[in-house]
């Protein structure tokens, strides 16, 4: 996909997020975006370079949960670093908190992830 059609994805799960109360109405979003992002159609650093740069934009709705949702699986570590320095000098103390929120999916345990059918599956 291209960049656009990366960001057309974001503005699909934004929408959702928007309306629908509750990741499970959205979350077949959440899952077929990280299934592009795990194919060979994105490299690698056009994936990293999309997540990271959603790491400025946390305060919009549904990218927390996007961020959650793709990199408990893809562990990233650029995007781990960019939400870490965001949770160390960003000024608005809201950001800090969704982006240390965020970075618990680095974790073994992730108590978050109940929100999500994916992850709650995995691991019942």
């Amino acid at each position: 996909p291209t960049d656009d059609e990366l960001r057309d994805r974001l503005a699909v799960i934004r929408l959702a997020a928007a309306h629908y109360v509750g990741v499970g109405e959205w979350e077949h979003l959440l899952v077929d975006l990280l299934r592009v992002l795990q194919s060979d159609r994105v490299p690698r650093a056009r994936g990293v370079q999309f997540a990271v740069s959603l790491v400025a934009e946390l305060w919009e709705q549904g990218t927390p949960e996007l961020l959650e949702f793709t990199m408990r699986t893809l562990q990233w570590p650029e995007v781990q670093e960019a939400l870490q320095t965001h949770t160390e000098s960003d000024a608005d103390f809201r950001t800090r908190d969704l982006a240390s929120s965020v970075l618990e999916v680095y974790g073994p345990e992730w108590p978050n992830g109940e929100i999500y059918r994916t992850y709650r599956a995995a691991s019942a």
